[in-house]
């Protein structure tokens, strides 16, 4: 099994940033940890205008969402041949720029020469990091042709604040980890990031491709799809991925439910040197996401017989069930070990995000049975899985 693994400049330009290991970068790591998770009541402070704090996202939580980010990226099939024009909204220490650069470091560099990233975020001393992160990146002469990076500053919630993107239009647009710390004190906050993406949407190139990538959170991930849902309904634009239709989002049906990524990668010794100190394993990368596109691409042909892989795979006696979900719903399918075939063998390569095909589903039960004959295969594996 292959997995994410981040260019190594990008790891040792972050880590000049972030300084050494010590017991102050321990324990801004920790109050990250718990203000992203059971904390987040207080999330709506400026909390990356606080040194420590800052300094522990360069080092821990960086790496992390740049691994995501990059991931979700391959998912864009064949981008423009030409210089691209990129938006990072809410950038941080310039996540989006350092993620494509990643995403470019392979054979697709020479296609792309000439792109520009614009990276805003409310926080001057974030967008500095973002500044001298990329400027190590630069030093390191690890390519003569980086994309260019610029940073402005702006508030999207200020009143009568001036969007530098509406006169411009981008091939990629990425909110990471930023769209569910937007609006919290206003009444609706889901019609307020929903009016937000609508912007953006109108600020990208017919071919271009709209990310958000929110935290594997019930609460954020389940606002996500209402955002989405709204979206859809507005026939604002089309989800490229991850759903395979444009229908109500079915995981919103139940309150317990979300629907989330669950990805393979390989932790730089920096995350491995932090959750050994601190306790945490951060063995896999865990996040909800959508992308949205205006030219209605999505990232397979729809059809009735595909779905996405919405669970872990449930190993029981003798049979394994996975939760499913395309315009039908969601639905729970099991296969009896002794029904394993030649045809339906595919199933055994079913992972929590693969897109799927089965040919037929014995739906008798509660639990969607995959026969002897039915044909079961992976139309598209997940990145980092074979």
């Amino acid at each position: 099994m292959t997995q994410v693994v981040l260019d190594r400049a990008v790891i040792q330009a972050l880590q000049t940033r972030g300084e050494a290991l010590d017991s102050t970068l321990l324990k801004g790591v920790r109050s990250l940890s718990e203000l992203f998770t059971v904390g987040r009541d207080r999330i709506g402070f400026d909390y990356l205008s606080e040194p420590a704090l800052r300094r522990a996202y360069l080092s821990y939580f960086a790496p992390v969402n740049i691994a995501k980010t990059y991931s979700v990226l391959t998912e864009i099939l064949a981008p423009p041949a030409r210089p691209l024009r990129v938006l990072d909204l809410g950038c941080g220490p310039g996540v989006g720029a350092l993620a494509l650069f990643h995403y470019f470091s392979g054979s697709q560099r020479k296609d792309h020469a000439g792109t520009e990233v614009l990276s805003i975020d409310r926080n001057s001393e974030t967008l500095r990091d973002a500044e001298s992160v990329w400027r190590n990146l630069v030093e390191s002469g690890v390519s003569s042709d980086l994309p260019g990076l610029h940073v402005a500053r702006l508030d999207v919630e200020a009143r009568g604040a001036s969007a530098s993107w509406k006169h411009e239009k981008f091939d990629v647009i990425l909110l990471v980890n930023s769209l569910n710390e937007l609006f919290l004190s206003t009444p609706d906050p889901i019609d307020a990031r929903t009016r937000l993406l609508a912007q953006l949407l109108e600020s990208l190139a017919a071919d271009g491709s709209l990310i958000v990538i929110e935290p594997a959170l019930r609460s954020t991930s389940r606002a996500l799809h209402e955002v989405r849902d709204r979206l859809v309904t507005q026939g604002t634009a089309k989800v490229y991925s991850p759903c395979l239709h444009d229908r109500g989002c079915p995981a919103l049906l139940r309150r317990g439910d979300w629907c989330h990524e669950e990805r393979p990668w390989h932790a730089p010794a920096i995350i491995e040197d932090i959750d050994r100190a601190v306790g945490f394993i951060k063995d896999a990368l865990k996040f909800s996401y959508m992308v949205l596109r205006t030219d209605g691409r999505t990232i397979v042909d729809r059809d009735l017989n595909g779905y996405r892989v919405v669970s872990e795979r449930m190993i029981m006696k003798g049979e394994q069930r996975v939760w499913l979900c395309n315009e039908r719903g969601r639905q729970i399918v099991g296969r009896l070990d002794k029904e394993r075939s030649e045809h339906n063998a595919g199933f055994d390569r079913w992972e929590r995000g693969a897109i799927v095909r089965v040919t037929e589903i014995d739906r008798g039960g509660c639990v969607g049975r995959i026969r002897k004959t039915a044909k079961a295969e992976v139309i598209r594996s997940v990145i980092g899985k074979d």
